[in-house]
């Protein structure tokens, strides 16, 4: 079911999720309804320590989008609970029909979806059905017999279980199936329901060890506030379960009862403490000690290819990691070329050695995240995360190989200095490059039509006042002859990199816009103009050329 909704929907739960949630409460609603779709606590975790480690959601807002993903599986199996096996083999036979009989499209996602639904009830039935003998097995009662004299063993032992399977839906789902057959008694179940729930907050920290600290902060908060929670509810389960027991409700729904109201619970008190527990963490994890020269791709985990979706946001989380190093590499070279700095110049070379790592690691995962079945979603995704990785290797490559080129050459090694209308014209058109970092950065990971419309707009606009700026150095050296011819030279190789710098960047907008359509759009709406008869004609080569 995870598949079919990561599939057909996937590009959309993650345009929601790396939203800039600033509202609490709209990310606690996010975290519920992608949960619901994703079935899955864990992935929603997942997804949401990448965004806070790529600085896109803060922590406090990823907490609380994970409190909200504790409650969305609840409501899960709350519907669980009911009888619904009737269901089954219609929604089998409706799933396998327009899985089999739909071209590739949301109509054949829609149809594994509809299939993991059945085969999720047929399941509960078969496992509520293999699970009576248990109440005749001598072994077993012993065991649970040991369990339900010692609670936190029992919280324990569900918390294992949850974390080998990475699901605590599938961990409360086999409890009521146990629960109903009368193989475990109330308390025993509703311990297991609370070792669940801390087994499933250790996937995502688990699984987020090699990550930055920002990446790590959320799932471990998550992990702090349900540990918390099973320590104050555990004394109060024999209680319960007294309080429960006479109540006509089947066994399965007091069990999905018991864990929503939990989880509910658990969200009203810990929604005030959230900054405090975040405060907390931040002292539990050590800073980030890797220096920009040291590192390396820690987030291209081969084993997300199963999620396809986990996949390409583990690419873009080292893409933004890449464009992070290549903006540093930019910065050092105009402070060697402020401050005459010849290491900080040798320093800022030496930065695309590593741009290049982070480049071919990169391709080579994604190249074999190429070979795994994805969607047509995914596989554009897949493409537009390359092509950007790819803009950065050049634009490193236009910093390293030419732009730190000519300042050691023209600059430092001749002691030479810029005129002041020189360096104004360089800082007039630097501080928008820089600019366009952000905007290409906010534009990769949003695909927001809007923010390309702006940043080809900035391109164009970067454009016009290059060439301004070049024509204004063009008839400055008309009017002073005795202008050093060399930095003459220097200016117009810098002007002319930081506008390839700038067109690099902008290509992120592109592909946005032309599947939006606002391209193709702009073509039709102006006449095409006649090509100049002479633009046609090859250039005839001057004399002594």
């Amino acid at each position: 079911m995870r598949t079919g909704v990561t599939d057909g929907w996937g590009t959309d739960i993650q345009r929601r999720l790396g939203a800039s949630l600033e509202h609490r409460g709209k990310a606690f609603t996010t975290g519920l309804g992608v949960t619901l779709l994703m079935q899955s606590s864990s992935a929603t975790a997942l997804l949401t320590a990448s965004f806070s480690g790529q600085g896109l959601l803060t922590a406090t807002t990823a907490l609380a989008i994970l409190l909200g993903a504790d409650i969305g599986t609840t409501v899960v199996a709350q519907v669980l609970s009911f009888d619904l096996s009737a269901l089954s083999p219609v929604l089998i036979a409706l799933g396998v029909a327009l899985f089999s009989y739909s071209n590739a499209g949301r109509r054949r996602d829609l149809g594994r979806v509809l299939l993991g639904i059945g085969l999720m009830l047929l399941a509960l039935k078969l496992i509520v059905a293999a699970s009576l003998p248990m109440r005749e097995s001598i072994v077993i009662q012993q065991v649970f017999a040991a369990l339900d004299s010692d609670l936190i063993l029992a919280v324990v032992f569900a918390a294992a279980i949850a974390w080998a399977s990475h699901s605590s839906l599938a961990t409360v789902l086999l409890v009521m199936a146990l629960a109903s057959s009368g193989a475990i008694g109330m308390p025993v179940a509703f311990a297991f329901v609370l070792g669940a729930n801390i087994g499933g907050a250790l996937v995502p920290c688990i699984a987020t060890l090699g990550a930055n600290r920002d990446a790590r902060l959320p799932p471990l908060g998550n992990l702090v506030f349900r540990t918390a929670g099973v320590i104050l509810v555990l004394p109060l389960i024999d209680p319960l379960a007294r309080l429960i027991s006479p109540l006509e409700i089947a066994t399965a729904q007091q069990i999905a009862g018991f864990h929503v109201l939990f989880n509910i619970l658990l969200a009203l008190v810990a929604f005030p403490l959230i900054d405090r527990v975040v405060a907390f963490c931040s002292r539990l994890l050590p800073p980030d000690p890797e220096t920009v020269a040291q590192q390396q791709p820690r987030h291209l985990d081969r084993s997300a290819f199963e999620t396809p979706l986990a996949a390409l946001v583990n690419a873009e989380r080292e893409v933004l990691r890449m464009g992070e190093i290549v903006e540093t590499m930019l910065r050092n070279a105009f402070g060697a070329l402020e401050r005459n700095d010849f290491e900080l110049a040798r320093e800022s070379r030496e930065l695309d050695h590593v741009v290049n790592r982070f480049y071919d690691l990169i391709k080579l995962y994604l190249t074999a995240l190429a070979r795994e079945p994805l969607g047509e979603e995914e596989s554009r995704r897949l493409n537009q995360i390359l092509a950007f990785a790819t803009e950065l290797e050049h634009v490193g490559d236009v910093v390293s190989g030419n732009l730190i080129d000519n300042i050691l050459r023209k600059k430092l090694l001749t002691k030479a200095s810029l005129s002041e209308s020189d360096r104004e014209a360089l800082d007039g058109l630097y501080q928008p490059v820089l600019q366009a970092f952000q905007l290409s950065f906010s534009v990769f990971t949003s695909g927001d039509v809007a923010m390309a419309r702006q940043l080809l707009a900035h391109k164009y606009k970067f454009v016009k006042r290059e060439r301004r700026a070049v024509q204004e150095h063009l008839e400055k050296i008309r009017r002073q002859s005795s202008y050093d011819s060399r930095l003459s030279a220097l200016q117009l190789d810098l002007l002319r990199d930081l506008k390839r710098i700038n067109s690099h960047l902008s290509s992120v907008a592109y592909p946005i816009l032309d599947q939006a359509g606002h391209l193709r759009s702009r073509l039709r709406g102006k006449k095409s103009k006649p090509v100049p008869e002479q633009v046609l004609q090859p250039a005839k080569a001057s004399p002594g050329t």
